[in-house]
Parts: structure tokens; C-alpha cells; sequence
């Protein structure tokens, strides 16, 4: 059944920009002088109802800019109409179409080309609609002002926010699947939205996954994480602002090639990401079944990973895990003999691997655990307390078990809000 989305602040605020823009029209109206047009003001202040607060003050100069340019461009063609005589429409229509060449070139040259558009919507509605007026000045000037007036509106509605004392000592930890990223397509603007703008006002948020941090990367697009982030299911504590690795739990060359030779003698095909100086890399050898190629194929293009054959792997690089993706079948033999072989000088953790009839299992070091890293990480960012949110039931502080995405935001607002945890 499809569901409708909710209706957000932005509408809300979208509508009370209007109403208090045609508010000040009737005021305006009461007074002894030019009423000016709501419409214009109206406009303005949608066009600054933006998500975000540095985005609405970037609008609100665009719309300001391209105002002042298309306003003086028309008052120009207004007295050169009066100063030539021109008076038949056709040749008005004309040299306005010609008069757009230099409103657009001077927003090109003066480098502020995202205003073009509206720099010539103002011209042309003072050019075609008061072409014929007594005095052109007044409308100029009517035609500013709204603008103007719809743009204050618009930043003060949009920067509006009730005073609110923040937890901003705690630090939220986050899965990503069935937590952020949920199967309700409709949730997702609203969750980076929202998450976003309480990354902004001072939450200390971050993610723990098993997925790699170009994994991460990808799945959490458009999200401005400013907290490092912790990937491969604990192997690693990843700072994405300055795109190196804190902190990591390889495994050991022994351990490591061991795992490799069961592998192998399995039949099976792993990939292998290993660290060096700064840089994940993952290789690859000869892809055994069609998840795995079907995802070498999608990967490959993307420019956070780097798939090299493993003809090229090097001693002494930091494997941080092994991923393996084979039929359920395989996946269970192959932890056997892995649980025999290493006992408890690797960790194993088996997921869905996102194909019909197929598991992935990564394999870590015994000493990758989200837990320790979560404890690097809380010293890292400052934070006195921890929050974890989670699908698993008993296992995180929060369990999420309706889907997540929107769901999780609105908790992770509300313990934002009030500290504490029911």
C-alpha cells in the first residue's frame, strides 16, 4: 500500500511566508502611498524557504543580486523607450528580446550566473508589463521593495527555531540498514533533511557498520557527517572529513593467510581489503558466481574503491577483513572450518548478501570490536556517554523495529531534545 509522505516544516513555514507576505500587503494598502504587487513578494520568499539555513541565505542572495540587475536593466529600457519614442508594442517586444543580452552577460561577468534567471524575469516584468506607465520610477521601486520584503520574510520564517536545550554530550551511534536506510523510498529525503540539520545545530552523531568506508560513503550520500565513523564491523575507525583511518585492527599475516588458503580450498573466491599508508584497497582474484560479479560490476565504477587484482598484493599491508559471497550452503561450510581452523583468532559475521540465495561472511581480526572502537571513539569526540541505535533487539540502546529511517530520526530528535533514554 503506498503511503503518503507527511507534511514537513517547509511546507508549513512555505505557507506562513505567504500569509504574512500578503499580511504586509494589506497593511501596505492601508497606508497613503503605492501598494506594490504580493505576488512578487510571495515568490521571493518561497524561492528562500529552503532545508537549510546556509542554502536559504544563498537564495536569498541570488534573488537580491538578480533583482537590483534586472531592475536597473528595466528602468534603463523604460526611459530609453521614452527618450526614443518608441510607442508600438511589436518594437517594444523587440528591443526587450535584445535587452536580455546584456542582463544575462552582466550577471556572466560579474560571476554570478545563478542569478540570470532571475535578474531577467524582473526585467521583462517591468519591460512588457509597464512599458506604458506615467512614472516608471514608482513601479521600480514597488518592484524592489516586494522583493525584498518576501526575502526578509523568508529568511526570518526559515530561520525560526524555538529555544531548545540540547544534549550535545552524548555521542549517537547509528546501523545503517533497517536503521537509517529503510525500505520506505519516502522516508529517506525527510531523514537526511532532518539528520542533517541536527548534525548542524550540535549533535555528535556517528554510524557503525559492517560495510567499508566507501560503502559507507555511498549509502550515506547528501549526509554531512562531521564525526569519524566505524566500518568493517569494528576493523577500523574512519575520519571522512580527512579521508584517513584513525584507528584499525588488522589481522595477522599468519592468521591471515591461513584464512586465505581455506578459502581457496573451499573452492570459494574473497575479496580482501587491506590498508595501505592511507589508502583501502580491495583485492580481487577470479570472481566464482554471479552476485560477485554483479557487484565487482557496480562497484568498480565508484570513485571511493579501489579494485586491484590480487596479482599485485603486497607483504606487508594491513588486511583489514575478508569478504566472501557464496550460497547459504557454502557460507555454513566454510564457517566450520573457519571456527576449527582459528578458534578465536578471527571474528566471523554472516549477513544477507543482497542477492536472492546468497550470504556474505566477513572474516576480522579477533580484535576488531565495535565495542573497543566505540570506546575510541567516545574519547575521540569528547562525548561522556554513548547511545547506540540498532535492529537487533537487546543488543543496542535503542532498537529500532519499524523499518528505521524516518522512525530513527524523530527518536534520535526527541533523545536530542531531553537526554535521556526510555
Amino acid at each position: 500500500m503506498h503511503r503518503f509522505p507527511r507534511i514537513g516544516q517547509r511546507i508549513i513555514k512555505s505557507a506562513a511566508a505567504v500569509a504574512l507576505c500578503m499580511t504586509v500587503y494589506y497593511i501596505r494598502s492601508l497606508l497613503p502611498i503605492q501598494n506594490g504587487i504580493p505576488f512578487y513578494s510571495a515568490l521571493a520568499a518561497l524561492w528562500c524557504m529552503q532545508p537549510y539555513v546556509d542554502t536559504t541565505r544563498n537564495n536569498a542572495g541570488q534573488r537580491t543580486f538578480g533583482t537590483l540587475t534586472g531592475a536597473a536593466y528595466g528602468l534603463v529600457f523604460l526611459n530609453l523607450l521614452n527618450f526614443i519614442g518608441i510607442t508600438r508594442p511589436v518594437f517594444v517586444y523587440l528591443l526587450a528580446s535584445a535587452m536580455i543580452i546584456p542582463v544575462i552577460y552582466s550577471t556572466v561577468i560579474l560571476k554570478k550566473r545563478n542569478a540570470s534567471f532571475f535578474s531577467c524575469v524582473v526585467f521583462l516584468s517591468i519591460a512588457l508589463t509597464h512599458s506604458f506607465d506615467e512614472d516608471p520610477y514608482i513601479f521600480v521601486f514597488n518592484r524592489v521593495l516586494d522583493t525584498f520584503i518576501g526575502i526578509g520574510i523568508g529568511i526570518g520564517i526559515n530561520e525560526l527555531h524555538i529555544p531548545i536545550k540540547h544534549d550535545n554530550e552524548t555521542l549517537y551511534i547509528s546501523g545503517i540498514d533497517d536503521v537509517l536506510v529503510s525500505a520506505d523510498k519516502h522516508s529517506v529525503p525527510y531523514s537526511k533533511v532532518e539528520l542533517n540539520r541536527l548534525i548542524k545545530s550540535g549533535v555528535k552523531f556517528s554510524i557503525s557498520t559492517v560495510r567499508s568506508s566507501a560503502e559507507l560513503i555511498s549509502a550515506m550520500e547528501g549526509v554531512e557527517l562531521n564525526q569519524p565513523v566505524i566500518v568493517m564491523d569494528g576493523a577500523a575507525l574512519y575520519d571522512i572529513r580527512e579521508n584517513r583511518y584513525i584507528e584499525t585492527f588488522p589481522m595477522s599475516e599468519d592468521i591471515c593467510s591461513e584464512a586465505e588458503m581455506i578459502i581457496e580450498e573451499a573452492g570459494l573466491h574473497y575479496f580482501e581489503s587491506a590498508l595501505c599508508d592511507s589508502t583501502l584497497l580491495t583485492y580481487y582474484g577470479r570472481l566464482k558466481n554471479t552476485a560477485e560479479k554483479d557487484i565487482f560490476e557496480k562497484k568498480r565504477r565508484s570513485p571511493h574503491i579501489n579494485f586491484i587484482s590480487n596479482s599485485f598484493r603486497h607483504k606487508g599491508e594491513k588486511v583489514l577483513c575478508l569478504t566472501v559471497i557464496a550460497d547459504e550452503t557454502e557460507i555454513a561450510l566454510l564457517e566450520k572450518k573457519m571456527t576449527k581452523a582459528l578458534g578465536n583468532n578471527i571474528r566471523i559475521t554472516v549477513n544477507p548478501g543482497g542477492y536472492e540465495g546468497y550470504l556474505k561472511m566477513k572474516i576480522c581480526s579477533a580484535a576488531a570490536s565495535k565495542q573497543e572502537m566505540i570506546k575510541k571513539l567516545q574519547q575521540y569526540t569528547g562525548a561522556s556517554r554513548t547511545v547506540t541505535f540498532g535492529s537487533i533487539k537487546g543488543e543496542y540502546d535503542v532498537y529500532i523495529h519499524d523499518g528505521g529511517g524516518n522512525a530513527t530520526i524523530k527518536k534520535l530528535k526527541k533523545l536530542y531534545r531531553n537526554g535521556s533514554v526510555h
